[in-house]
């Protein structure tokens, strides 16, 4: 078989791939089967899709690689688990977290080389696509139909995210790195699109944030600037109308199926009052102040990798809520370091509206990093953060192919215009 047939049968192969992860890991459909069938771990998902993306990882054009700044992290995050879990006393939660983490690298690193050609990438922009329209709908059918999907939170459209904050940040993250792919006049209707899907979870910090985003996307000229206001606006309408169902009566079907906390979270953004200290609440604000409590008795160190997680430290479930406080109670000072890096490797070297788009993503994450502790070890962020970096690396490609030819040009047009003013 010619190389150039074995490349045609990679490049589908790839194809096939690229459906697979986003619609699989993406969608977090691999989670919803574990939660619901209970069939398999969630790392025990990510060893098949490794060795699916062997032949991609062995064939490869010239030129077919990942930037070198992702590589690098991806060691660095690897090495810094590796010597916490060595040089801190064993446990359970230090055990389950270093495997978590390693297994997380390796599928951020392996994501990146398959979708670091560039003949695939507007390819996997569209996939991506169509999995944040399925969520889409899937947000809206559950409103309609609460007992759907069967999320972690009554009242709220989470679709296979289970989780309303995951389905809203998900959402916005595949908002941010798609919208380029729209014509100008149409970018905005799809950012309108995904503000719905946003608002049905009722998530606070997703809505904020889809606006926050849509608000940098206006300043950097990516979307109508008058369209944005509007817009903003409107959603504002709508989530006011939203609160006074209430008033209406239990007679309106929407009000029957929405949950009355859902409302008051609704409330509580509109008429700027105290926000709703529902149990969530109150566990985010207890885990944050043990995790800088904790940061503060052991700065230099931490208390090592997992300990946000063990019950017999924190006396607490769940972890710290905050990527920041994670790091910082685990791995001491360094660990603030970690996703600040992380947005760089994959964000620096882009170029053109690329560079506006990765500007935009690391306010995004930085942003939900305050609220979230699971920003790199959930595949749906990880999958982003691979496609950023190629998207940043071919940009660079690109603006410096430009740039060359457009020398060549000038290099060309020298002696001409010598010859005629001779």
């Amino acid at each position: 078989m010619a190389k150039k047939e074995i490349h045609n049968y990679l490049l589908y192969y790839q194809y096939f791939l690229i459906v697979g992860v986003i619609f699989f890991f993406f969608t977090r459909l691999d989670t919803y089967l574990v939660t619901k069938l209970f069939i398999i771990s969630p790392v025990g998902w990510i060893i098949p899709y490794i060795i699916l993306t062997i032949p991609v990882l062995i064939i490869r054009k010239k030129g077919e690689y990942p930037p070198i700044s992702i590589l690098w992290w991806c060691l660095g995050f690897f090495l810094l688990a590796f010597f916490s879990y060595s040089f801190f006393p064993p446990s359970e939660s230090s055990l389950r977290i270093f495997i978590d983490r390693s297994s997380s690298t390796l599928f951020l690193l392996v994501t990146t080389f398959l979708f670091a050609d560039r003949r695939i990438q507007n390819w996997t922009k569209y996939v991506l696509m169509s999995a944040i329209g399925m969520g889409v709908f899937n947000n809206l059918y559950h409103i309609a139909n609460p007992s759907a999907f069967g999320g972690l939170v009554e009242g709220r459209a989470v679709g296979f995210y289970l989780d309303p904050n995951d389905c809203a940040n998900a959402l916005i993250l595949g908002m941010i790195l798609t919208v380029e792919m729209l014509p100008k006049k149409l970018r905005f209707l799809w950012v309108v699109i995904v503000g719905l899907g946003v608002i049905s979870t009722f998530s606070r910090g997703g809505i904020l944030a889809w606006v926050v985003v849509v608000m940098m996307m206006s300043i950097t000229r990516i979307v109508s600037l008058q369209k944005s206001l509007l817009w903003v606006v409107g959603i504002g309408l709508i989530l006011f109308f939203a609160t006074q169902l209430g008033s209406i009566g239990d007679s309106v079907n929407i009000h029957n199926q929405l949950d009355s906390i859902a409302l008051q979270r609704v409330e509580s953004m509109i008429d700027g009052g105290d926000v709703v200290e529902d149990e969530s609440t109150i566990e985010r604000k207890a885990v944050a102040e043990k995790g800088w409590e904790m940061f503060l008795e052991r700065p230099i160190f931490g208390y090592g990798i997992g300990s946000t997680f063990d019950y017999s430290i924190t006396k607490f479930s769940v972890s710290t809520h905050n990527m920041f406080l994670l790091y910082a109670a685990e791995y001491g000072i360094v660990g603030i370091l970690i996703l600040p890096l992380a947005t760089y490797a994959v964000t620096h070297r882009a170029r053109g509206e690329t560079r506006k788009i990765g500007i935009i993503f690391t306010i995004f994450i930085l942003f939900v990093s305050l609220f979230s502790h699971t920003v790199l070890s959930l595949l749906y962020y990880l999958i982003p953060f691979a496609l950023m970096a190629v998207m940043s690396e071919s940009s660079r490609q690109i603006c410096s192919q430009q740039a060359l030819n457009n020398f060549k040009k000038d290099q060309t047009a020298i002696p001409t215009n010598r010859v005629v003013r001779g």
